[in-house]
């Protein structure tokens, strides 16, 4: 090999190097520009998926705070075929596995990894090549293995490169750094038995959005929600069966919801969603829609296995120019929900004077 050739090579791989350090910068300021948990898992599949050039990417991590154990969540995979029970294969901390990685942080191919002689006998490692893996990736956060990113082989069938692992462990460390913050915020901000946020989290969106329609002219809508004769309901079956209900309920609201949508809990069995852009005509709608679907919901009863079903209220009010504050908005969405309950239950009704 010339002296040029030799050169230009060194070039291309400082080139190169240059490169992957630009695509860091951009990836970590967008993954540290969301604290939107979900989100934050997709564009980090995402990301890897275009960077790997791969169709197959997936990340265990927590699904609780200090349970132990890393997990598939629902929208925390990408490409691979999984039946129910991979959805629910569980990945122990306190095991060989993450050991390794609390070691050795850094990506590592699966044919490595396979004839490291602590890992001989290691289910998980059993596990993930049945499932497909090529790499593995551990996400990192204040000196901890805090994820697993597991990737499945290139398009093009070449093996890994070291540059390419090199590049995927630093993202794995951005991408654990912002996972952490992003749950945390999520503790924060989210009452953890419906899923949905808390009241102050919608008060204080609620007010931002006012202000956006102020400013911009845009519309706004709000739903409350109240599950109809829900005291009865707890006297009869118990707060157990209760508690059930309340997460189902909640469910239909968060899945009804769209990305730009903020579903809370207000209060006890009061749920709310807040929809910047919407109409009257639209709140209604979605307001029909996860009426009807509390409404066809079939829940078990805790206790004895029971079938349970219970309806909704709703009440849903829009945006006025003359509006003060919050309270204004609650105020109507709040008198509308009133009517709902008061004229029959089971029915959506919007703000008239």
């Amino acid at each position: 090999m010339s002296l040029k050739e030799n050169t230009d090579i060194v070039f291309e791989h400082y080139e190169k190097k240059i490169y992957d350090q630009k695509q860091l910068l951009e990836i970590s300021r967008a993954l540290n520009s969301t604290l939107d948990y979900k989100y934050l898992i997709d564009a980090i599949l995402n990301i890897c998926l275009a960077q790997l050039q791969t169709l197959h990417a997936a990340m265990y991590l927590e699904p609780e705070i200090d349970l132990g154990l890393f997990r598939l969540e629902p929208q925390s995979t990408k490409g691979f075929e999984l039946t129910e029970a991979d959805h629910n294969y569980e990945i122990k901390i306190d095991t060989p596995l993450i050991h390794y990685f609390e070691e050795k942080p850094k990506a590592i191919t699966m044919d490595q990894i396979l004839l490291v002689e602590s890992l001989k006998d290691s289910k998980d490692l059993n596990y993930l090549r049945q499932l497909g893996a090529e790499i593995l990736v551990p996400l990192n956060a204040k000196g901890k293995v805090n994820g697993l990113l597991v990737l499945g082989e290139k398009m093009t069938t070449e093996e890994f490169l070291e540059d390419e692992k090199e590049f995927m462990t630093t993202l794995a460390n951005l991408a654990g750094i912002a996972v952490d913050n992003a749950r945390l915020y999520e503790l924060a901000t989210v009452d953890m038995m419906t899923g949905l946020k808390i009241h102050h989290y919608f008060q204080t969106k609620l007010k931002e959005e006012m202000e956006r329609c102020r400013k911009k002219g845009t519309k706004l809508a709000l739903l409350f929600t109240d599950v109809d004769k829900f005291k009865v309901f707890n006297d009869t079956y118990g707060h157990q069966a209760g508690d059930v209900v309340l997460i189902e309920v909640a469910r239909q609201l968060i899945n009804a919801g769209q990305r730009h949508h903020i579903p809370a809990r207000y209060g006890g069995e009061e749920f709310c969603l807040v929809m910047p852009g919407a109409t009257e005509e639209e709140a209604f709608a979605k307001g029909e829609e996860i009426r009807k679907s509390v409404e066809a919901m079939v829940v078990k009863n805790p206790n004895d296995g029971a079938d349970l079903k219970v309806t909704l209220s709703v009440g849903v009010s829009t945006f006025r120019s003359t509006d003060r504050n919050n309270k204004d908005l609650i105020e109507r969405a709040d008198k509308a929900l009133y009517q709902a309950k008061h004229s029959g239950r089971n029915r959506t009704i919007s703000f008239k004077e």
